[in-house]
């Protein structure tokens, strides 16, 4: 069960971060490149596929002109974004990142069903919501070094509202963590088992996120829970093997990784090797996340379902 894997591994880094002391700022960076550029980028990196099937029914044969024309220009306004308006830029970046990890965390049907987008928005965003409110001081540390430009003179005290909003969500999410244990309590076998897993591994994930670097919790819930739950439903949707799906998402994975490499190193290069990495992981994933979570978010909302939609698997109701 991946949730269970999970859960290992964030008390394996738990206590390594509690136990040893002094581990290298530097190996963190590299994983952080390293396992975004295998598992993170390749899972939004078939979006050329998913395009005519999102598109086609809503704008007709245009569709391509289109995409080839505004996935690039969503992903250059991102960039141009962190260049002259880097703390907007910061605060919308958060809230599509929670609203769209959200959406793709599992569908466990916790509280009343008016509320349930707010409580899977909170519950997705608290990848954010705890290292601002425990790890403030990181978390500015490393955005100053993604915005090229720096943060500006009015970061800090739209971070400090970020900050007291964080505080809002961490306390939403525990008000449906606590629901789903309620739930749990009441459901009985299978279901008992998933609800209890589940909760169990997000109160690992906050732990983990509390305790240890930005960076680190980042890699584990983005690398080893999203975008590997991503690979594993995109390689589904795709009917493909493994090897298949690798070969597929190939090309735009290089090609997304040398442009925010290129784009680093030509126009906006930094002092240090390890804040380059950083700024080019971040400012690239931000880059292509924007026109990702455009496409699988909002465009089946203003079409129906594309020509493969029948021959795809729906969500389940419940994972873990």
């Amino acid at each position: 069960m991946h949730a269970a894997s999970i859960i290992m591994l964030c008390w394996a880094m738990i206590g390594a971060a509690c136990c040893v002391s002094g581990i290298g700022a530097e190996a963190a960076v590299l994983s952080l490149g390293s396992l975004v550029a295998l598992v993170g980028v390749p899972h939004g990196a078939a979006d050329h596929r998913f395009a005519r099937w999102r598109l086609e029914p809503l704008l007709g044969r245009a569709w391509v002109v289109v995409f080839l024309v505004g996935y690039p220009a969503v992903a250059l306004l991102v960039v141009l974004g962190w260049v002259w308006a880097p703390s907007a830029t910061i605060v919308l970046f958060f809230l599509a990142s929670a609203w769209h990890f959200g959406q793709e965390e599992p569908r466990l049907a916790v509280g009343p069903r008016l509320v349930r987008p707010a409580l899977r928005f909170a519950r997705g965003g608290l990848v954010i919501w705890t290292p601002l409110v425990f790890r403030g001081d990181e978390v500015i540390r490393h955005l100053g070094i993604v915005a090229p430009r720096g943060l500006g003179p009015d970061a800090r005290g739209i971070l400090e509202a970020a900050t007291v909003w964080s505080c809002f969500m961490l306390a939403t999410a525990a008000v449906a963590w606590s629901m789903q244990g309620l739930m749990a309590v009441k459901a009985g076998g299978w279901r008992r088992r998933v609800l209890l897993v589940d909760n169990v591994m997000v109160a690992s994930l906050v732990t983990l996120f509390a305790v240890v670097s930005p960076v680190v919790g980042f890699i584990v819930y983005f690398c080893g829970w999203h975008s590997a739950r991503g690979l594993k439903r995109l390689r589904r949707e795709l009917a493909e093997s493994w090897p298949q799906l690798a070969r597929s998402v190939a090309p735009l994975t290089a090609l997304a990784i040398g442009l925010a490499v290129a784009g680093v190193c030509g126009f906006f290069p930094t002092g240090r090797w390890n804040d380059g990495v950083i700024r080019a992981t971040f400012l690239g994933l931000s880059a292509v996340a924007v026109p990702h979570l455009l496409l699988h978010g909002v465009a089946p909302l203003l079409a129906p379902a594309g020509p493969r939609a029948a021959d795809r698997p729906a969500h389940l109701g419940i994972t873990a």
